[in-house]
């Protein structure tokens, strides 16, 4: 819990400051418009944002910070502030050979809206979003996760202007509400070791996490459903037990709850997209599964109501995806299913219709690594969802 991460973070610092050579390393303030144009790592990306219509949203993970040897975000000044992960919209329908098909939205502005304490902390430095998902009425979500204190959780990002390509990216985060294992006041999703899917199915948010071992607990991946009252009105509050006092942090109460579960070691692999009667489609994959085959993602089909629907197959499943290359977002757009990996292997899913009832079909759709510049440095997709800009 962040509580525990203070302390240490506490008496690290205090040795760190006296290193030599520590203190030069850090940035003048940023003061320019827009995103600096360090962060600018898409050379293959359209210019001013000019796609419209039904889109598919990406974020990339990868480091904005192209002096840093890690997964790193870009530093606008001494205080703890960054420029976190960036976001593109993708048109399936155009040629990525011709240069038509991404666009950058923006980046994550991971300032004072954090908290001071995450920007003293230096946490900011390394915090992700791990999906996305968007609603027309209830705006745009992410799944988050800050590395320094293992701690994952939800927040609401605002995106000034969607025709513009240099957004600076409002991000407020509500960490999940920690607690014992087995206290009904703690999230379901706290003790998950990967939570990685989020997306709207009709006005229900789901959220996923993988079937992942090691951790000693479950680990059995789980389809949770989020409470619609805290989407109406997130709030934060101050934790009896984190000694931090963090007011910017966690999330009052619970958010989480488990809707449905997969089987041992199976989980979520990145994302959701809604189905046929309004069920979920769940894109899974196994974790050192005995049952799943290794490198084998297929859709399941899962109830959006009830309680603890089982997870039913639904027909496609591509496998001998190699590790380092999983697929880690999926969108529903134009009519049609599409996933994307890690490296930029864009998927079209194709269903069965009246006239091909059987006709399932999972095959490589585009390529947007050689968009990018250094692709293996500066690309890491890790969501997607569908939007819509007018």
């Amino acid at each position: 819990m962040k509580t525990i991460f203070n302390i240490a973070l506490a008496g690290v610092a205090t040795v760190a400051w006296g290193c030599v050579g520590y203190e030069p390393m850090m940035p003048d303030t940023y003061e320019g418009e827009g995103l600096p144009p360090e962060v600018d790592l898409c050379e293959g990306c359209l210019e001013d944002q000019p796609l419209r219509g039904e889109l598919m949203l990406l974020v990339n993970t990868k480091p904005t910070d192209g002096d840093a040897n890690f997964t790193a975000n870009f530093p606008l000044d001494a205080e703890g502030r960054y420029v976190g992960n960036a976001l593109y919209l993708y048109d399936p329908s155009k040629p990525c050979k011709d240069g038509g098909c991404l666009s950058k939205l923006g980046n994550l502005w991971l300032d004072d809206q954090m908290g001071p304490i995450s920007m003293s902390d230096q946490s900011l430095l390394r915090f992700t979003v791990r999906d996305l998902a968007w609603h027309a009425e209830k705006g745009l979500w992410g799944l988050s996760y800050d590395p320094l204190n293992d701690e994952w959780g939800l927040m609401t990002l605002g995106v000034p202007d969607w025709t513009r390509a240099d957004n600076r990216i409002e991000s407020v985060r509500y960490a999940f509400k920690y607690g014992d294992v087995k206290d009904p006041a703690t999230d379901a999703c706290y003790w998950r070791q990967s939570m990685t899917g989020l997306e709207f199915v009709g006005d229900t948010l789901f959220a996923a996490s993988a079937g992942k071992p090691g951790n000693g607990l479950d680990a059995r991946g789980a389809l949770f459903e989020l409470d619609p009252a805290f989407l109406a009105e997130p709030k934060h509050c101050v934790l009896p037990s984190d000694i931090s006092n963090d007011p910017l942090y966690y999330a009052c109460d619970p958010i989480c709850s488990v809707h449905a579960q997969f089987e041992e070691k199976v989980g979520v692999s990145g994302d959701m997209v809604p189905g046929p009667d309004g069920d979920v489609l769940a894109l899974v994959r196994g974790e050192m599964s005995e049952t799943f085959p290794a490198g084998r993602h297929e859709l399941l089909r899962v109830a959006a109501t009830g309680e603890m629907p089982e997870p039913r197959a639904y027909g496609p499943f591509i496998d001998d995806i190699p590790a380092g290359s999983e697929i880690e977002g999926l969108a529903r757009v134009q009519g049609a299913i599409y996933a994307v990996g890690i490296g930029g292997t864009v998927y079209k899913i194709s269903e069965p219709t009246a006239d091909a009832p059987s006709a399932w079909r999972f095959e490589v759709h585009d390529e947007l690594g050689p968009l990018f510049t250094d692709p293996d440095r500066s690309l890491r997709i890790r969501g997607a969802t569908a939007v819509v800009v007018p």
